[in-house]
Order: C-alpha cells, then sequence, then structure tokens
C-alpha cells in the first residue's frame, strides 16, 4: 500500500485474514469485550445458515491499522468483538476434538487435526513451553483471561470473581461448547476440521479496511459506525484521544485516569449528552451525530487533550448538580434545590449549557436569581406555550457562549439574550386561557399540582412546598360526572371543560375525602368556604357552568403573568 493512500480496502475470507503469520491488537484503550447471548446466537444462526445454502455470510467491514516498524502486525481499529468472538468459536470447536482424543477415537489423527486449526487460527506452539502463541491479543482488562483461560483451555479459578466482560467472554465460549457438541454429537473430527475450514473459514466474508495512521484509521471508523450502534461517542471519542498521546505511555496513563474519572462522575451513558452540552456551552450548537467531528476539530495535539479533558472534569461535577435537586452542592441554598427541582418536573433541559457556564461566572446571587428566572421562562414558553424547544436550544447555547467568551459578563446581560424566548404577557394569557391538565397522566398531574400552588402563593402570600403540603387536586365540575350535574353540562360540555385549569383547585385532603367532589356545585361552594387556601375560598360563582370555569380561567391567566416574570 503506498504511503500517501488513504486506505486499502480488500475483500477477504476469515481464513485469508488469519494466514500469512499476522497479528492482531486490541488497542489497549479500547472497550471490554461486550458480546451477549443474542448477538453469540445471531452469529451462530448466520453461520448455520451460511453452511445450508452454501453462499457466503458478509461479516461487515474491519478497520486495521498497520504498524509503521512491522508489516505482519495490525491494530483492530473497528472489529474486535467479531474477532474475539470467532477466535471463541474456534477454541470450542477445537475442545470437541479434544474430547474425540480424550476418547480415544481416532486419536492420531485428530491430535494432527487439533494441532494444524490452532496453528492456523489461534496461534503457533512455542517450543520451550508447548503452549501456543496467539494471533490475537485483546486490550488490557481481558487479554489476560483470553491467553490464560481460554488459550490453555483453563476454566476460571472462581467465575464470581471475574469482572464483567471477563464474564462475558467465558459465557460465549460456554455457549458454543454446548452448540458445537450438539451439533458434532456423533460426528467424526473430519466434520469438524470441515466446518471450521470450509464454511467458518472460506464462506465468513469481510471488508478489510487498511490504513496507516491512527487520524485516517479513526476518520473511517467513524464513517463505518455513524448509522448504527456497534460504537458509541463515548467510544469514538476516547479512541481519537487516546491516540493522539499513546506515544507516552506516560501521558496515556494519566489520560486513562483522567478520562475514567470524568466517566465516573457523569454515567457512562450519561457522557455524550454532558460533552455535547458543554461544547454548547462553550463552542457552537450542535447535535449529537456532530460530537465527534467537534472535538477532532479543536483537539489535535495531546496538550490539548490535556486541556480538554481539565475543563470536562470541572463542569462534570455542575453537570450532575443540575440534574439532581439533592446534590450536596445545594445543602445551603433551599432556592436553587427548588429551582433545580421544578425544571425538572418540567422536563426540559435545554437551558443546562448557559447554566454550567453560570455557575463559574456569575456570583451565588446572580446564578440564583438566573436559575429562578429560567423557571419563569420555562413555564411560559414550554409549560404553557408548548413552543418549540429547537429555538429555545440555540438561544441558550449562544446565550452561553457569549457569557463564556465575555462577550456578557452580567446577568442583566444574559437576561436580555434570552428575551427572545420570553412570551410576552398578552402572548403568554391566551395560551393559559387555553391551556388543560389530564390528571390522569401522573406527569401533568404533577405540573398542575405545582402550577396551583404557586398561583396559591399568590393569592394568599403564603408560601407552601407542593410536594408535601396536604392539599389535594379538587375538580369543581366532578370527574365522574354524576347525574346532579348533567342539568348544567351536556356530555359534549363535559368533555370540553373537565380538564380545562380554570375547573381546578385546592383542597384539603380531608374535605375532598368525605365526598366533596360527588355533591352538586351548591354543596361544594359551602365546603370550599372552609378551606384554607384562598383560592378556593374566593370560588363564590352561582353557578358552575362554562361560561365561569373560562371566566376563572382568564383570572388566573392574568395572576400567572405576575407569578412567572422576568424583571428585564
Amino acid at each position: 500500500m503506498a504511503s500517501n493512500n488513504l486506505l486499502d480496502t480488500k475483500t477477504l475470507t476469515l481464513n485469508e485474514i488469519l494466514g500469512n503469520g499476522k497479528i492482531y491488537k486490541v488497542p489497549q484503550f479500547q472497550r471490554d469485550y461486550s458480546w451477549e447471548q443474542d448477538h453469540i446466537d445471531d452469529l451462530w444462526n448466520d453461520i448455520l445458515r451460511t453452511e445450508t445454502t452454501g453462499l457466503p455470510h458478509y461479516m461487515g467491514a474491519v478497520v486495521l491499522q498497520s504498524a509503521k516498524d512491522n508489516k505482519k502486525v495490525f491494530s483492530i481499529i473497528d472489529g474486535q468483538q467479531r474477532f474475539t468472538t470467532l477466535s471463541i468459536l474456534v477454541l470450542a470447536l477445537v475442545a470437541e476434538l479434544q474430547k474425540l482424543i480424550d476418547a480415544d477415537k481416532d486419536k492420531v489423527a485428530n491430535e494432527e487435526r487439533k494441532n494444524l486449526l490452532m496453528g492456523q487460527y489461534i496461534g503457533q506452539k512455542e517450543a520451550t513451553s508447548l503452549s501456543y502463541s496467539s494471533k490475537l491479543f485483546l486490550n488490557e482488562n481481558n487479554d489476560g483471561f483470553y491467553q490464560r483461560n481460554l488459550l490453555k483451555f483453563l476454566p476460571p479459578s472462581n467465575e464470581k470473581k471475574l469482572s464483567d466482560s471477563e464474564q462475558l467472554i467465558w459465557s460465549a465460549y460456554q455457549t458454543f461448547r454446548a452448540l458445537v457438541a450438539h451439533k458434532f454429537e456423533e460426528k467424526s473430527g473430519a466434520d469438524i476440521a470441515h466446518f471450521l475450514n470450509n464454511i467458518v473459514g472460506e464462506l465468513m466474508v469481510f471488508i478489510q479496511i487498511t490504513v496507516e495512521d491512527e487520524l485516517n484509521a479513526y476518520t473511517v471508523f467513524e464513517t463505518l459506525n455513524s448509522r448504527g450502534e456497534a460504537l458509541t461517542t463515548t467510544d469514538l471519542l476516547k479512541n481519537y484521544l487516546f491516540s493522539l498521546v499513546a506515544p507516552s505511555q506516560t501521558d496515556l496513563k494519566m489520560i486513562k485516569e483522567h478520562w475514567q474519572k470524568i466517566v465516573n462522575i457523569v454515567g457512562l451513558k450519561s457522557f455524550p449528552t454532558f460533552l455535547r452540552y458543554y461544547l454548547m456551552a462553550t463552542r457552537r450548537t450542535l447535535s449529537r451525530d456532530a460530537l465527534f467531528k467537534e472535538v477532532k476539530a479543536f483537539v489535535t495535539s495531546g496538550e490539548e487533550v490535556f486541556q480538554l479533558l481539565h475543563q470536562l472534569e470541572k463542569y462534570a461535577y455542575n453537570y450532575i448538580a443540575l440534574g439532581e435537586q439533592d446534590d450536596e452542592i445545594w445543602d445551603t441554598d433551599r432556592e436553587n434545590r427548588r429551582s433545580i427541582g421544578i425544571l425538572s418536573l418540567f422536563r426540559i433541559t435545554q437551558w443546562k449549557p448557559l447554566a454550567l457556564v453560570a455557575m463559574e461566572q456569575l456570583s451565588p446571587p446572580d446564578f440564583r436569581r438566573l436559575l429562578s428566572s429560567i423557571v419563569a421562562l420555562s413555564f411560559r414558553y414550554t409549560v404553557i406555550g408548548k413552543m418549540q424547544t429547537n429555538e429555545m436550544e440555540k438561544v441558550y447555547s449562544n446565550t452561553a457562549i457569549r457569557l463564556h467568551t465575555g462577550v456578557t459578563t452580567s446577568l442583566k446581560g444574559v437576561l436580555n439574550d434570552l428575551k427572545s424566548i420570553y412570551l410576552d404577557d398578552e402572548t403568554f394569557k391566551t395560551y393559559f386561557n387555553v391551556k388543560s391538565f389530564n390528571t390522569k397522566n401522573s406527569t401533568e398531574k404533577k405540573l398542575l399540582r405545582y402550577t396551583l400552588y404557586k398561583l396559591e402563593e399568590q393569592l394568599s402570600n403564603n408560601l407552601y412546598d407542593f410536594n408535601t403540603d396536604n392539599g389535594t387536586i379538587e375538580h369543581i365540575l366532578p370527574e365522574s360526572f354524576p347525574a346532579v350535574w348533567e342539568q348544567e353540562f351536556t356530555q359534549e360540555a363535559f368533555d370540553r371543560n373537565i380538564y380545562m385549569l380554570g375547573n381546578y383547585t385546592l383542597l384539603e385532603a380531608q374535605k375532598n375525602s368525605r365526598g366533596a367532589s360527588a355533591f352538586h356545585f351548591d354543596v361544594k361552594k359551602e365546603v370550599y368556604k372552609t378551606s384554607k387556601f384562598k383560592m378556593t375560598q374566593d370560588i363564590a360563582d352561582i353557578e358552575w357552568k362554562s361560561s365561569n370555569i373560562k371566566a376563572r380561567q382568564e383570572k388566573l391567566a392574568k395572576e400567572a403573568t405576575t407569578v412567572w416574570r422576568i424583571a428585564f
């Protein structure tokens, strides 16, 4: 392959890949073995189908990076799961041959078959130790178990002490042993050798892509996996960053420890989201699919890897705190804790890039005011207005970047940057006037409870914890639609009004449990007069019809403009 070529592509069988004395190494920073039972079953069924049809089975592309000093040695950039699994299958087939040898069945011929197959697929026997050297070397977490146990056909001394990935390797081997034993029951060693050489070896076909340098390897790696889940964003990023410092074992060790610390803080599954928010807070708005490309654009040296991880660690703790109201960082700030809990209830996260930066750039009082302002903005824009979140995400990202880069330096400037997604009072009231909450939905019920309690606080000047107070949600027009209400409401009018916000109020649990909801309005409003909640005491209508619900909702909408307000 010419040194100026990006890649060399060939279609090869498994026999061709493993022939000619080639050595394959999984980079030590690659992810661990991860194939589970479903993957093993799928592969076995594909092989059996191929055996029946006699047609080649495409195993996908593998990306290899050739070693600079030895053209027989390759790093497996993509394909380690398949290479490892097929090697485990080979070992299971060889173990079946050993069963025949131990049973003294065609012993000499089967012994020769075993040695030939091991040499062809697994590795040559060392003259000194009489152990098999390996054609395949796994990553640092898995290679010891693979070489020490599987290649020597030794069961683990204590299965419970195996790591998760080692247990998967052992499980794959045991599964193949069972499948092979069933398939070749009463069969000869020649049958086993034919199956391995002619079916697995010749009909399992790969596209082998070979590159010469790390950057090209990971470019191909990213392209091949961009549409599937064979490789995660986290894997891509880790492999690329580690490759930049790989020449220095000291740097690599430090980067690995730093990387693992960050992943432990935010969690492996959450890492891509965290990374995306960090980049949106400091660089630009981007989709999850563009994360690796973005990082690769500005991190091109080992020094920049260290800088990136330093920043990620700094923001990782903030990211976790912004998603958990019980985080210890909020122990001394009840207002922030309450705001985090409410934003979690709203189920929106687009504000987090801005909050990540604001925690570092704004004073604690200004950050507190920002969070409460985000609550008000989010309630107007998302909970009531149901506006599209794409625009909101862009505004939060741009505002965060301006704060991060020093273009904006004050809370006033930040709030002004958010003005475009703040629904004005008239627009907010328009949406509020037609807002309904279906209390059969648990999330909507929690949102309604929060909404009613915030309105009650405005009306009564009392503070409540809407999560713990003993008030319950009362349907003024009962949800059950008893017969005593049929004079005021048709079925169509009932269906239209039952979940309107104006038909809800708060009522103490003990008053509600006495059956207030089952009575006619004339009886219910006498109970309401005794309530501690001002919004409920104020229900003094002579009758309760659609027009009354509409009028009450409009009144509450006017109050809402003062509850959820930002003072720009």
